[in-house]
């Protein structure tokens, strides 16, 4: 059961983290791609974003009442500063593609086809993420902007203040929505 479970966050976290970075690579092709520079010396990378990236997720990732659903709450907000690894090369590109809706949907869609669609909540935590690491962005830096239109408009759009709240409200939600569906449907199986 344990191993299993290792098993399985490790190959959905290995899954998230190909298809983020596969998303982000789109950025390199777009129009108004720039230079954004060294991910160490521009992107603030530091102990506290990590963690708290981890933090917030696993906040979100309790609403889905699995231990092995809310660890993976945890590791895809960070995940997706996968897109980082592309600023090490100098070329120019659209940073953070992947802090998108566009990609909370291609994630939900991915992901649940990859592993199997019964299971809502990995979906559900696949598009969660999304919200959950801006939620930290914005928290952590007063703002933040985000291309959350990109591929269809690669514009940011700025959030500040307590828009983090909003964000992982939602993120939260998402989760206990869908692991409430899961459970009825686990309920109803039951019964029959």
């Amino acid at each position: 059961m344990i191993l299993s479970s290792v098993f399985f966050i490790g190959k959905t976290s290995i899954a998230y983290g190909g298809l983020a970075f596969g998303f982000s690579m789109l950025g390199l092709i777009l129009p108004n791609t720039f230079l954004v520079g060294n991910p160490l010396e521009v992107s603030g990378i530091s102990f506290e974003h990590v963690i708290g990236h981890i933090m917030w997720g696993l906040v979100a990732g309790i609403a889905s009442f699995s231990l092995r659903y809310a660890i993976l709450s945890g590791l895809f907000p960070i995940i997706l500063d996968f897109d980082h690894l592309i600023q090490f090369f100098g070329i120019e590109m659209i940073p953070r593609m992947a802090h998108s809706i566009t990609f909370g949907f291609i994630a939900i869609g991915v992901m649940m086809i990859i592993f199997g669609r019964k299971d809502l909540r990995l979906g559900a935590i696949a598009i969660a993420a999304v919200f959950s690491h801006m939620s930290f962005d914005i928290f952590l830096g007063g703002s933040a902007k985000f291309p959350v239109f990109v591929p269809w408009n690669s514009q940011v759009v700025t959030f500040s203040g307590t828009d983090w709240i909003i964000f992982e409200f939602v993120a939260i939600s998402i989760i206990f929505v869908s692991s409430v569906i899961f459970f009825k449907k686990q309920k109803i199986k039951i019964i029959k």
